[in-house]
């Protein structure tokens, strides 16, 4: 009796310890497979074109491990880092604010970034933007602005038919010598729904990439020569 008793006692010690044993593992599973990152600031004029990512985001403490899409590349050139917009973002001095989406594109063979773009919808910091741009680059290179109304409709919305709320486009372009690139910029607000959205493209001049983006992006029928 006493030895049957001893050995229930030692069964569920053994039991005990293994299911402390995998909880201590499961636990440890948990952690590793969860990856804290505190929440940085980018300083998005800081982005340097036509050197590596991987020295641009070690400016900002991070790594290609915290690129915020999962997507690859398979039959392109080059790759994608998106950044969370989780993270505080800024132009010069002004906070941007909310975002929705900021992009490096980067060769696979050198690691080389040659454009990076940011992308606003409905912020009200828009504007204050495009103010930052005129303040650090000077006067536009190129400048067209097109109105659209119900009278005068000029926009096709997503099923293709025409626009008939007031909606202004500007296309804007500048030239930033200091790090050899240029900003393409179009900037769409609905006066009537109080929309608006951002597009911001900046392309190194010195890439090979350059013509190749501006038909990628069709922006030589927005920014003809």
């Amino acid at each position: 009796m006493k030895k049957i008793l001893f050995l229930s006692v030692i069964l569920l010690l053994v039991n005990s310890c293994n299911g402390q044993e995998k909880k201590e593992v499961e636990n440890t599973l948990k952690v590793n497979t969860v990856k804290t990152k505190q929440k940085q600031t980018i300083q998005v004029d800081k982005i340097a074109l036509n050197t590596s990512v991987d020295t641009i985001l070690k400016g900002f403490n991070l790594d290609k491990n915290d690129n915020y899409s999962t997507t690859v590349n398979l039959n392109l050139d080059y790759e994608e880092f998106w950044f969370s917009p989780d993270n505080d973002f800024k132009f010069n001095d002004l906070n941007i604010g909310k975002i929705t989406s900021l992009v490096i594109f980067y060769l696979k063979k050198d690691n080389n970034a040659f454009v990076y773009e940011l992308e606003l919808e409905n912020n009200n910091n828009c504007e204050s933007l495009i103010a930052e741009f005129n303040k650090k680059f000077g006067k536009q290179t190129f400048y067209k602005k097109r109105e659209n109304t119900k009278k005068n409709p000029l926009f096709l919305d997503e099923n293709g038919e025409y626009e008939t709320d007031h909606i202004t486009e500007e296309a804007m372009k500048w030239r930033d010598d200091v790090n050899n690139t240029t900003y393409f910029v179009i900037y769409k607000n609905n006066l009537d729904t109080k929309e608006n959205k951002i597009f911001v493209s900046v392309i190194s001049n010195s890439s090979k990439k350059f013509a190749e983006w501006i038909d990628y992006r069709s922006l030589d029928m927005v920014f003809p020569e």
